[in-house]
């Protein structure tokens, strides 16, 4: 395994969870990679090849969160705080049944929740959007 380290001297946006939904599943992971400092990410195409990501407040311009349920991040969203950092959340909201979307909280509980994060941590820093659309 080759590992790689990001550029000095420069901070980074970092699009958390793109490739999975850390704030639904791996928020004490992520607690845990704050608190460390860094994390490792493969390389999708070359998996022999791993980078360390910086997790350092000086580092990080920002983080941005895709996820489909942001309700259990409060404990990382309690350290972002604390640490300053910068973020926001990209959530998807289908309202889908169990069937197609069997870790997704039922519409109503998730527009809850969207309406309580905006409360907290202010409407400016999520985006929803209704993807896909099914026939």
């Amino acid at each position: 395994m080759k590992l790689k380290k990001q550029s000095e001297n420069r901070r980074y946006i970092i699009s958390a969870s793109r490739r999975t939904d850390i704030p639904a599943f791996f928020s004490e992971w992520f607690v845990n990679r704050l608190k460390a400092g860094y994390c490792h990410v493969k390389n999708p195409f070359n998996p022999n090849q791993v980078s360390q990501v910086s997790l350092l407040p000086e580092d990080v311009a920002a983080f941005v969160f895709w996820t489909r349920n942001p309700a259990p991040f409060g404990q990382a969203l309690s350290l972002l705080d604390a640490m300053n950092y910068k973020y926001g959340f990209l959530i998807t909201v289908t309202g889908y049944p169990e069937e197609l979307e069997p870790h997704t909280p039922e519409i109503d509980e998730i527009n809850k929740t969207i309406a309580d994060l905006a409360d907290k941590i202010g409407k400016d820093k999520i985006v929803w959007r209704y993807d896909p659309i099914l026939f």
